[in-house]
C-alpha cells in the first residue's frame, strides 16, 4: 500500500509543469552563471582549482579556461594561488570573488523565489 502511494505521488510529480532558468552575469559574455559558482565553491573547500576540477569531473585545463574567461569578462580576479613547492601550491578566492560569488547566490535566491511565485501563479493556479 505505501509502494502505491508513493508510486502514485511520483507519477503525479512527473506529470506536473516544470520550468528551468539559466542565468548568466556578465559584461559582454555570459562568463559567469552556476558552473562558475560551483567550481568556485570547490575550490573555497578544496584550496586547489585542480581538485575543484576533479571534484565537478573536468579536465583542469578546462576549468582553468571558465575561470579565466570569467575573469577577463568581469574585469577582476576570482582567485589567486600560489604555485608549487615542496607541499604543492594553493588556490583561494580573492576578496571581491568572495563578495561576487556571495552577491550572485543572494541575487539567484530571490529570483527563484520569485520565478517559483510567478510560475504558480500562471502555471498552477
Amino acid at each position: 500500500s505505501s509502494d502505491l502511494v508513493w508510486w502514485t505521488r511520483r507519477k503525479m510529480e512527473e506529470n506536473k509543469l516544470h520550468y528551468h532558468m539559466k542565468v548568466r552575469v556578465f559584461r559582454k559574455e555570459g562568463a559567469f552563471g552556476p558552473g562558475v559558482a560551483e567550481l568556485m565553491h570547490h575550490v573555497e573547500e578544496t584550496g586547489s582549482l585542480s581538485e575543484a576540477c576533479r571534484c565537478m569531473g573536468m579536465a583542469y585545463s578546462k576549468g582553468w579556461r571558465i575561470m579565466k574567461h570569467a575573469e577577463e569578462d568581469l574585469g577582476f580576479p576570482l582567485m589567486e594561488g600560489s604555485r608549487g613547492g615542496s607541499r604543492g601550491g594553493r588556490t583561494m578566492l580573492t576578496e571581491k570573488g568572495k563578495d561576487f560569488l556571495h552577491r550572485y547566490e543572494m541575487f539567484m535566491a530571490e529570483l527563484n523565489r520569485s520565478a517559483e511565485e510567478f510560475f504558480m501563479r500562471w502555471f498552477e493556479a
